[in-house]
This record gives C-alpha cells, structure tokens and sequence, in this order.
C-alpha cells in the first residue's frame, strides 16, 4: 500500500482509542491474570472500524498486543506467572480482528475510489454530451432510452422524464420508430459502429440526420445498451438539392447557348456564301463587263485621240484588278473549291496562295484524309486554317509555318505551327480580326470537337483543333 492509503490519522481517533486502551490496560492490570481481559483489548480496535485511514487501525492493534504483554509481566499476580498461553491466544485474536478491519477498510476505500471514479466519469460523460451541438442517446437493448442529451429535448421538445424509459415506439410515429429500430437491430447484428441516414420529425418538422450507431459493452465485453450521436445534415441536403436544381439550370442554359451558338455560325456561312454569290454573280460580272466596255473604247479611239485612250486603257486595267480583288474576297467568303472539290484541294489551294501573297515558307502536310468530309466538318476546319495564317501573318513575326492535315479514325484534325514570338496573355491575344480564337474554338465546340493553343513568348505558336466524323471510317 502507498502512503496515501494508510491516511493520516486524525486528533478524534486518538483521543477515543488512547481511553478505551488505557481503560483495558488498567483493568488487565488489576484483575488477575486470565483470557478474558486480554480479549477487551479488541474494543479499541473495533473502535477503529469508524474511522477511515488504516493507519489508526495498525496503530492501535499494535499498542494493544504490546500492552497484553507488558500487563502479563508487570502484574503482580502469581496466576500470571502462568498466563503466557493466554496471552498468545489473546494477541493472535487481536491481530486477526486488526486484519480484518484493515481488510474490510482496504475493500471500503477501494468500493469508495471505484464510486467516486464512476461517479467522475459520468460526469465527464454527460458534461461532454450535455454541451454537444449533436444530438446523443443511450438505449437499452429492449429500445428503452436510458440517456438523451439537452439537444435531444431541445429537437423533439420533450423533458428527460419523458424520455427515459421509453421506447421509439412511444415517442415517435410509427414510419419513423420501425426506420430506427431497424437500423439498431442491424447494429446489435453486427456488433460493431456503423452510420445511417435517418429523418427525424422534430418540433420544428422533418430534420435529415447522419447517425452513428455503436454497441456498448460492459467490463466482459457484451452488449447491453446501444449509442447514438446525430449530426443533422438539413441545411446541407437543402443545399445540395439546390446546387443539383441550379447544375440542371445550368446545363439547361448551356444547351440553349451552344444550339444558339450552332446557328448563329451556321447563319453566318449562309451569309458568306449568299454574299460571297452576289459578289461573283452580279458585282464581279458587271464590272467584268465594265472591263470589256473600257477596253473596246480605247481601242476604238485609239487613232483618234491617243491621250483619252490611254487614259480608257488605263481605266480597264483597273476595273479589271477590282474585279479580281472581289473575286479573290468572294473566295475567301465562301471557297467553291471546298463545297467541289473538299477540304484537302481548299486547304492546298488555301495554304499556296498564302505563301504565294505574303512570302512567308508555308508548307502543308496531308495524311489519311477521307475522300468525302461533311461540309459543315470541312468548313469549320477551313476557316481555323484561315483565322490561324491570318494571326500569323498580322502578329507573329514567323518565317517559316507548317500546316498538318490529317485523317485518323473517326476523327479529322488540323494543325498550324509557326517559329513566331508567340505570346504569353491569351485574352488580350486572343481579340484578334476575323473569327478570333474564341470564335474558332466556338466552331469547333459547336461540333464536338477539341481546340488547344500552345504557345509561349519567343517559342512560336501551335493552333490544333479535331473534329470527330459520324458514320466515316479511316486508314489511320
């Protein structure tokens, strides 16, 4: 035992003890010798069981075998010569009551420690669940509440009274008690913690809560009672309905803005190929004409007046650079040459006239392209070629561009690759004239397609964009 078992002993005990005992010895002394005095000595002991510390008890049970022995050789008595096997007697009684009490103490105090450590941690216990934000409840295994916390009063309204002995069945509707009991039957199955989604009608109406359910077990591990904590999830559930309605908004919107999108690129070329169509049938067909009037002017004045028919021919030779100009604009508008011919013989005729005008080396690679391409696929793919030369011819500063054409699957692709400085802000970049790059990447979304844009300053620039062909098949 440690210090703080034996206890210190206190001024009442003493004073108590150190009577009875004196008393016993003064009558030990002054009756004869015998057995039965001696056995007095165990009053002041047994006058020790009310006191708590085990020291009083030692204390006492040795002051009282040394003073039955110290009467035995003190008194006066010839019969104590004798009493020497009495004695013996009286101090083996002694020590065997002392024992006792010191015993009975030991198991008193060690009772009392184990209350007051139980009684600690109930309180720890409802300390900790009593100031919980979440809700938490014991049950008995015949469904019995055996604790709720306040949180537990505060959802259902209900006072701990109310709650304490009873059942799911006996607080709650029917729907919901049979969902809970379920659950804890699942629990008491498995033996182990487990988590549940369970609706709860509290006094404010339905609540949604996570449950984690746990057995729980006693000092030889079997289960007698059941735990719970709650952690109500109404607001996050609302919340969650609400992002899910507002991602269908979303994607309603988006819908709408991509098939928007769709027809306002394909109003677009319809508006290409209508103007590209007035400017070759009509306005270059006129001035055409106009040509052919100016020249056969000059040349019937020719040998009259020199002067005016110089200035005739002249005339011609104007109207007919205008006429190839707008002949050339209508071709860029709406290439007949794709509609006839396809995407391949476009993009050649496209990328050799590029270089031929602009002087820059543009070389074009043509890989596995299918022989028929959709007209919307091959035109999307057509003006990615044309907006990317166009950038590349007004802001990258390249000598050398590669244009790569090619066929793989199911899918048709197109990459423009300069040595140009490229460029570090794709937004500000990306405002440039025609179609612009969000435009293109518009286009090519639209056919659910890929568009991508690699570049860095002083690296050059790499436009790419990939359209997939229903129905075709190809050799790559």
């Amino acid at each position: 035992m440690t210090a703080s078992k034996w206890g210190t002993p206190s001024g009442g005990w003493l004073v108590a003890t150190a009577v009875a005992t004196i008393a016993v010895f003064v009558c030990d002394f002054l009756a004869p010798s015998g057995y039965v005095v001696p056995i007095f000595y165990t009053l002041p002991i047994l006058l020790t069981r009310l006191t708590p510390e085990l020291l009083s008890t030692v204390i006492t049970a040795g002051s009282t075998v040394l003073l039955t022995w110290v009467g035995l050789e003190i008194n006066p008595s010839a019969l104590a010569q004798h009493d020497s096997p009495n004695r013996a007697m009286a101090t083996a009684l002694l020590l065997g009551i002392a024992w006792l009490v010191i015993t009975q103490k030991h198991s008193a105090r060690q009772i009392e420690m184990a209350q007051r450590a139980r009684h600690e941690s109930e309180e720890r216990f409802r300390a900790f669940l009593g100031n919980a934000f979440n809700l938490a409840f014991i049950k008995a295994r015949n469904g019995c509440y055996l604790y709720a916390n306040p949180r537990f009063e505060e959802a259902f309204q209900l006072e701990q009274k109310n709650i304490l002995g009873k059942t799911d069945s006996d607080l709650f509707p029917p729907e919901y008690a049979s969902q809970y009991q379920r659950n804890d039957g699942q629990v008491y199955k498995m033996g182990k913690a487990m988590e549940f989604e369970e609706v709860a009608l509290c006094a404010d109406g339905p609540h949604t809560s996570i449950v984690v359910k746990f057995p729980v077990r006693d000092g030889n591990g079997q289960v007698y009672a059941l735990g719970g904590i709650a952690t109500d999830i109404t607001d996050r559930k609302k919340a969650e309905r609400e992002l899910l309605q507002n991602q269908k908004e979303l994607h309603i919107h988006q819908a709408q803005l991509q098939d928007l999108t769709e027809k306002l690129l394909m109003a677009q070329e319809q508006e290409r190929k209508r103007i590209a169509r007035d400017l070759h049938d009509d306005f270059t067909q006129r001035l055409a004409a106009l040509t052919i009037d100016l020249q056969s002017k000059s040349v019937q004045i020719s040998q009259s007046d020199a002067s005016h028919a110089w200035h005739l021919k002249q005339l011609g030779e104007k109207a007919e650079r205008l006429t190839t100009d707008l002949q050339g604009l209508a071709h860029q508008l709406h290439p007949s040459l794709l509609e006839h011919a396809g995407l391949e013989a476009a993009a050649r005729e496209y990328v050799e006239e590029f270089s031929t005008r602009t002087g820059l080396a543009t070389e074009i690679i043509v890989r596995n392209m299918q022989a028929l391409i959709p007209l919307e696929h091959a035109t999307c793919l057509y003006r990615v070629l044309q907006e990317s030369l166009q950038n590349v011819r007004k802001h990258a500063e390249a000598t050398n561009v590669l244009v790569r054409l090619i066929g793989a699957g199911h899918s048709v692709g197109i990459t423009i690759v300069d040595n140009g400085c490229g460029f570090d802000q794709f937004p500000e970049r990306g405002k440039l004239d025609g179609l612009g790059l969000t435009s293109m990447a518009e286009r090519v979304k639209a056919l659910q397609g890929t568009f991508l844009v690699r570049t860095k300053p002083g690296d050059g620039t790499e436009v790419e964009a990939w359209v997939s062909l229903p129905g075709m098949t190809g050799d790559g």
